[in-house]
């Protein structure tokens, strides 16, 4: 019985290996989801090319089809189909919604993955890309 409580242990310390195929970038990208039953708006968090969580925003259905307009800054609007494949809530108690795209083209695939190098060099920069650009 030592042995089990032990092995226990030390699979608790041993870190959990990351399985995503998909770098993910945490950004403040926001977006809007469009439903059968309406539109929402939501934050972006663990942006990838495969999917994200989408945060701050009405509950969605699992396993319901969506379209998302991802808002990046300094980057054209990105429209993509996707489903809803988890749901639950945040440490706050706030909805929280996992998406999988489905992407129908490689230009798809293409658009977000400007999009994510495209906050990802922003985010780095602490916004500076942003202001000189702006300016």
């Amino acid at each position: 019985m030592e042995t089990q409580t032990n092995a226990t242990r030390l699979q608790a310390l041993i870190p959990i290996v990351d399985r995503r195929e998909h770098a993910r970038v945490c950004s403040n990208i926001r977006c809007v989801v469009k439903t059968r039953d309406g539109i929402g708006e939501y934050g972006v968090a663990d942006l990838s090319i495969s999917g994200a969580l989408l945060t701050d925003g009405p509950r969605l259905r699992d396993r319901c089809p969506v379209i998302v307009l991802l808002r990046v800054p300094l980057y054209p609007e990105v429209r993509i189909p996707a489903r809803v494949i988890r749901t639950g809530v945040d440490e706050d108690g706030h909805p929280t919604a996992g998406i999988e795209f489905v992407h129908s083209s490689d230009v798809t695939q293409d658009h977000i993955q400007a999009a994510l190098l495209s906050e990802l060099e922003r985010s780095r920069s602490d916004g500076r890309i942003a202001d000189v650009l702006q300016a």
